[in-house]
């Protein structure tokens, strides 16, 4: 796992203290922080009513996506790509590059790419950065 900023551990303890769910991880991108937290924790991280990420959008003034963590590579691109329903999670490593095939129905298949295709590109973000995944398709 990549290290963390100082300002990244500032903001995952201020997670916790607020939350009371434990962080294992903060991704940064363009318009969003990527909050994973420990299996069985997701509830207490959002908050009731959403209250929990709307206090923290309120503070970083950025978009927040709270994830799920597995050490399950198939599991944890479940919970990335939630509420979406995957039908199946195949593995491929061709010429040393390792790749999720992922299959979902037709009409989940908007919301697993998201608006602009954020969600996709998250998911890929972190499964090459927890898995060392080069990529995910979906099919």
């Amino acid at each position: 796992m990549p290290t963390l900023s100082l300002e990244d551990i500032q903001l995952i303890n201020f997670i916790e203290m607020s939350t009371g769910a434990k962080a294992n991880d903060l991704v940064r991108d363009e318009n969003a922080l990527i909050i994973v937290v420990q299996k069985g924790e997701l509830g207490k991280a959002i908050g009731k009513a959403g209250a929990n990420v709307q206090k923290l959008r309120q503070k970083t003034g950025k978009e927040i996506v709270v994830i799920e963590d597995s050490d399950d590579a198939k599991a944890f691109l479940a919970n990335a790509l939630a509420p979406a329903v995957l039908r199946n999670v195949a593995v491929s490593e061709n010429g040393g590059k390792k790749v999720a095939i992922v299959d979902v129905d037709s009409k989940n298949r908007g919301g697993a790419i998201g608006r602009g295709g954020e969600k996709i590109k998250r998911a890929r973000l972190l499964l090459q950065r927890k898995f060392g995944f080069d990529d995910v398709k979906l099919r």
